[in-house]
């Protein structure tokens, strides 16, 4: 989620119209010729300028969206994803996928064979298409025309895990810059970034955790309950005494969710949610504009929050079920174990014959 700092050609124009209104008031009640009444006309001028601005911006994207739509005529597709700057064409009989990225005046396209797109979601700033067929991954940008793609192939790494995958229909889900694919048969989950992708089975995952400016708010892992103040269920809400106060009050610099995971080579993702370093200012939550956005990236981070917390209750569910097993089948080996001890005394007693003995000892361990 990001902040929407574009004014439209109407907002501009009412801005304009305020601050001229301004002047006229100024000037009527000051006619001195104070300087300060020249504030508000240099406001008009800014607005015209604003409106001139967001007048060539939609401008801008019609003609993109031109583009789009004359190249989209030259094409045979049956389902498509994107909008004017770029846009994805899929052809499910040729098994491809046609890129396209537009300029005013000109486009970029590029062709990605050997694809039948499974499902296709739009994060801040890029589009992540999956295959499920041929286990890939594509993640696509655009930079002023220029087509800015990186195709991912899970089976290399399933190789490695020695997998055969049983038939699923994974599910496909963005939040903020991230896009993360759940199949919850193989137990194995993908988590797209703007610069990398990781895949890992649900059985790597140890914990989940949301940080705000360096603090725990929310924690959970393996085997643990849930540690922390955050409660995702309301967006921005704190359990503790002064919920709505703090949400209010608050000075958001950072925002984080870290994944730890079963691996000394990779033992932390990172996710970054909000950087007032990267983002812009300092979130301040007493401002109303402030406060709508926060509660925006909350839902992002509940979202996030519960794709991890699910996992990690099936992982906790299949420990369970595996020690149950153990404990069974413990318990059954030491009953035959009593049995067949039982069954040596009663033959050293003369109680059995050797034929009932053997006969008994068969049934025993069938």
């Amino acid at each position: 989620m990001k902040k929407q700092d574009d004014f439209s050609v109407g907002g501009a124009l009412v801005l304009s119209v305020i601050f001229a209104i301004m002047a006229i008031l100024s000037y009527n009640s000051d006619k001195s010729g104070n300087p300060i009444a020249i504030i508000p006309a240099i406001g008009v001028v800014v607005g015209l300028v604003m409106a001139l601005n967001a007048k060539s911006k939609a401008s801008d994207r019609k003609a993109r969206k031109e583009q789009q739509d004359i190249f989209s005529q030259t094409l045979d597709y049956d389902d498509c994803f994107g909008n004017g700057d770029l846009k994805l064409y899929f052809n499910s009989q040729k098994q491809d996928v046609t890129v396209c990225a537009t300029t005013n005046d000109g486009r970029n396209t590029q062709v990605v064979r050997d694809f039948s797109v499974t499902e296709t979601v739009k994060t801040d700033s890029y589009i992540v298409s999956y295959d499920a067929t041929h286990n890939k991954i594509l993640r696509i940008k655009t930079n002023n025309g220029n087509i800015l793609l990186k195709e991912f192939n899970l089976n290399y790494t399933l190789k490695k895990w020695d997998v055969i995958l049983k038939k699923s229909t994974p599910a496909v889900k963005a939040y903020n810059d991230y896009a993360f694919i759940t199949d919850d048969v193989n137990e194995f989950v993908t988590i797209v970034t703007p610069t990398s992708m990781h895949l890992h089975r649900y059985s790597d995952i140890v914990s989940i955790s949301y940080e705000e400016n360096g603090n725990d708010m929310y924690n959970k892992s393996l085997g643990g309950a849930v540690v922390g103040g955050l409660l995702f269920g309301g967006v921005g809400a704190i359990v503790g005494s002064n919920t709505a106060k703090a949400v209010k009050n608050k000075k958001i610099e950072r925002m984080a969710i870290k994944i730890l995971l079963k691996s000394t080579s990779e033992p932390t993702i990172l996710l970054e949610i909000y950087n007032s370093r990267n983002d812009g200012a300092i979130l301040e939550t007493k401002k109303d504009a402030d406060k709508i956005f926060y509660e925006g990236l909350m839902k992002e981070v509940t979202g996030i929050k519960d794709i991890f917390s699910i996992i990690i209750d099936m992982v906790d569910k299949n420990n369970v079920s595996q020690i149950q097993s153990q404990q069974i089948s413990t318990s059954v080996s030491n009953s035959v174990a009593d049995e067949l001890t039982k069954l040596v005394q009663l033959r050293d007693a003369g109680v059995l014959t050797e034929k009932e003995f053997q006969e008994q000892k068969a049934k025993l361990l069938q």
